[in-house]
């Protein structure tokens, strides 16, 4: 009896074991399958924006093409800072504190609260164009258009972090197929109609961005109305570390994507120009980026609610250096390619983009990411201030070497002080953590 005890107990337990590793497959290849999607999904926007890019770069003069580089950039302000700050960044960790059963009601009040936000931006940008254009300014109607596009490209974003949020991939992929092809269509119609210029390039965005965010309207099963307490207590949390995801976002974008108005204003739109240029090259390393961010941040969300705090660390010290090293491979390829490839798709104009400014942001882009991997876990449990302390210092080496290194070198001085700027965030997140886990 005792042998027929001890065969069926190592029977029961190579049974669990064969469950387990069962699991853990499914699991593998359900997070595979994610990565795979959000990476399709990334590179159609990262790949529509490159193609505008291109496109506007070459048919638009340079300082065109400079002032829409300062429109997108402030553009890129309102939603992915502000915006994506208060909504987006802290959805995972507020979502998961609430049952399953009331996040319809918690999707209908995101999508009511951030277009009420949105839209009144918006529409202060078009009564400022308006103002512009009646008193004769040139810039009103660009003006115009990025107030158009501010609440289109929120619905559009709110709709994918949704998407993310309940895994279902596949119909963020949908809206990011559906912008780039109604993107490529409004742009071919804007320029065989010989209406080439900014605004009319911000309203390509603003038109795509409304159709691909409309696709909610095919799930609408999916959505309740909220109840007073559900929308008041969800948006209390977000609202609550949103002032942390925006001021942290808000640094960030002050040593990059913010360093295009500024330098139109050290150095010259041309120089907007080039910088914008430098960005793109970089922009699939950006969306990839992104998109590990996006398929991860609700994983380790669900691992801290379970308690699996210890595997959280491991995950994010894994996504540092998995992000670190695919940027410095990132980089390498650039400094190796790059300008034949910007030769290649761009005639007629001069930017300032040599070897050493591509080598420079390379450095930039691989510092960015390894904080991103480290920065996981404090967004998955919306927290962000304890990050914020390495922005704030990324911050203080921007505007230390900024100044004098824009004078001297010009846009590969900017770009030296986005490299300082990274640096400093890194060393200062590293010392911090190293700190927390001596106490």
């Amino acid at each position: 009896m005792s042998a027929l005890t001890n065969r069926l107990d190592r029977a029961a337990a190579q049974t669990r074991v064969a469950g387990a590793m069962s699991g853990l497959l499914r699991r593998l290849r359900h997070a595979g399958g994610n990565v795979a999607l959000g990476l399709i999904d990334q590179a159609l926007l990262s790949g529509s924006a490159f193609v505008l890019t291109i496109v506007l770069a070459n048919v638009l003069d340079i300082n065109s093409f400079g002032r829409f580089s300062v429109a997108w950039a402030f553009s890129i302000l309102i939603e992915a800072v502000f915006l994506r700050g208060l909504f987006d960044d802290g959805l995972p960790a507020t979502a998961h504190r609430i049952p399953k059963s009331l996040w319809p009601q918690l999707r209908l009040g995101l999508y009511l609260s951030s277009l009420l936000v949105s839209g009144a931006l918006g529409l202060l940008l078009v009564g400022a164009g308006l103002v512009i254009a009646a008193v004769g300014g040139d810039a009103g109607g660009l003006v115009i258009a990025t107030g158009l596009a501010i609440p289109a490209v929120r619905l559009q974003s709110m709709f994918r972090r949704i998407c993310y949020l309940d895994g279902r991939l596949p119909r963020a992929l949908a809206s990011s197929l559906t912008y780039c092809v109604a993107l490529v269509v409004s742009a071919g119609l804007m320029i065989a109609l010989k209406l080439a210029g900014a605004a009319a390039a911000m309203a390509c965005i603003a038109i795509s961005a409304a159709l691909a965010g409309s696709l909610l309207l095919a799930h609408t099963r999916e959505l309740a109305w909220p109840q007073a307490r559900i929308f008041r207590g969800s948006l209390r949390r977000l609202f609550r570390n949103g002032r942390w995801f925006v001021a942290t976002s808000l640094t960030y974008w002050i040593g990059s994507i913010g360093l295009i108005p500024v330098c139109g204003f050290l150095i010259g739109l041309d120089a907007s120009a080039s910088l914008r240029i430098l960005l793109l090259v970089f922009a699939p390393l950006s969306q990839f980026c992104a998109t590990m961010f996006s398929v991860r941040l609700p994983e380790i969300a669900a691992e801290l609610r379970a308690g699996r705090r210890s595997a959280v660390a491991a995950a994010a010290r894994e996504n540092a250096l998995l992000l670190g090293s695919i940027a410095a491979a990132y980089g390498a390829a650039v400094v190796l390619l790059g300008q034949r490839i910007l030769a290649l798709v761009i005639h007629g104009q001069s930017y300032e983009i040599g070897t050493g400014s591509l080598a420079l942001m390379g450095a930039a882009m691989a510092l960015d990411a390894v904080w991103l991997g480290l920065a996981l876990p404090l967004f998955a449990t919306g927290k962000p201030q304890r990050f914020m302390l390495s922005r704030i210092a990324g911050l203080v080496a921007l505007c230390c070497v900024l100044p004098f290194a824009a004078e001297a070198w010009q846009v590969m001085g900017a770009v030296a002080a986005m490299v300082a700027s990274s640096a400093a965030s890194v060393i200062t997140v590293v010392l911090t953590n190293s700190a927390r886990e001596r106490t």
